[in-house]
């Protein structure tokens, strides 16, 4: 009997193709993506976007800029600074992760260290090292040249930003957000599929307008409970860390829509397309964590490699992360909140058609 039972299981997993994708897809990929991310801050794939500003432009100073931006393990801008509050403001604005300011020469007697380090506590680690990574390319330099090392060589600093909450937390309050609005608004959409087969959906107008009622309605309900939750988790944000959205309310509130609206239309396409409660259950949980880990939700961004960098603007978690930590944190002109609350609203209206559109033609088989 037991053997009985284990082969009753074993065919239920094998004609499950959710639950295997949850026990043998999901696992894997999820490990790969953050051992990918760790194995990258143990070694020298996390390849940091780095800005440098030879004020000094000694002979020393010319070589170790080159070395610098030759270095593999960095980034160098696509713009390079011309002046010490322009190497700031790149850093302020997330354009680089840390700012290398080379303003004396090193082979002189020393008033100041010659290199300044310019970070952002919202990427504390960056700021060290790169200031380790430049130490070890001065000492290769030193090695091979024989230029004397002023002591000590190198001071760091962080850019003022105008928030005065702690920067992880203003991160996490947007990633957590987001996290829990997928989870949510997938939970909610579930109701799509109770009422596809308990005929209750079948006494809405038939064809397009009934499916339109459908998915409009949720569509509001998903929108508006999404608002709600995530308002709950800034105000907790605000009460105990002082995180304040209420100098730039109308834009933190735009971005809240635009994620809600997201998170509402992904979670309806998921309950439009699956069968049953089950096989869309098993999506959605793989895709909230695989977008989740690639968005930023559970690491920050500025950790991975440079290619899933790059990658992770694909994901709209990206997208509403930076938003909410570019207002809080950097204080973000509106041009960039209006482009990524335009993203927002577009992947979401263009979900919610897609669910539309499948239950439509549903109810017209």
């Amino acid at each position: 009997m037991i053997l009985a039972v284990l082969r009753v299981m074993l065919l239920s997993l094998v004609r499950d193709r959710g639950a295997l994708a949850m026990a043998f897809v999901l696992p894997p990929l999820i490990y790969v993506i953050f051992a990918t991310i760790f194995a990258a801050t143990a070694g020298d794939e996390v390849r940091l976007r780095v800005a440098v500003l030879d004020s000094a432009d000694a002979a020393v100073t010319r070589q170790l800029a080159a070395a610098i931006r030759a270095e593999p393990s960095l980034r160098q801008t696509a713009t390079a600074p011309q002046s010490r509050a322009q190497l700031e403001q790149m850093v302020r604005l997330g354009e680089a992760d840390a700012g290398v300011w080379l303003r004396a020469d090193p082979s002189l007697p020393p008033t100041e260290p010659p290199i300044l380090i310019i970070g952002d506590a919202a990427r504390a680690m960056a700021a060290p090292i790169v200031a380790g990574q430049v130490l070890r390319l001065f000492g290769e330099l030193q090695a091979a040249s024989g230029v004397q090392r002023a002591s000590p060589l190198v001071e760091r600093m962080e850019v003022t930003q105008a928030a005065r909450a702690p920067a992880a937390v203003i991160y996490y309050a947007g990633a957590v957000a987001m996290l829990f609005l997928l989870f949510s608004a997938m939970h909610g959409a579930m109701s799509l599929i109770d009422e596809r087969q308990s005929g209750l959906i079948d006494r809405l107008p038939a064809g397009a307008v009934g499916a339109g009622v459908a998915v409009g309605g949720k569509f509001l309900f998903l929108v508006l409970q999404g608002v709600v939750q995530t308002a709950l988790i800034f105000l907790i944000a605000g009460v105990i860390w002082g995180v304040d959205v209420t100098s730039r309310l109308a834009e933190w509130l735009a971005i809240t829509i635009g994620a809600a609206a997201m998170a509402a239309g992904l979670a309806l396409a998921v309950a439009a397309l699956a069968r049953t409660r089950a096989q869309a259950q098993a999506l959605a949980n793989f895709m909230v964590l695989v977008l989740s880990a690639i968005g930023g939700s559970m690491v920050p961004r500025f950790l991975m490699p440079g290619w899933l960098q790059d990658a992770s603007w694909l994901v709209p978690n990206a997208w509403a992360i930076e938003a909410y930590h570019g207002l809080i944190w950097r204080d973000a002109p509106s041009a960039d909140i209006a482009t990524a609350v335009g993203l927002l609203v577009a992947f979401g209206v263009g979900a919610s058609a897609l669910a539309w559109a499948v239950l439509a033609r549903e109810r017209r088989m």
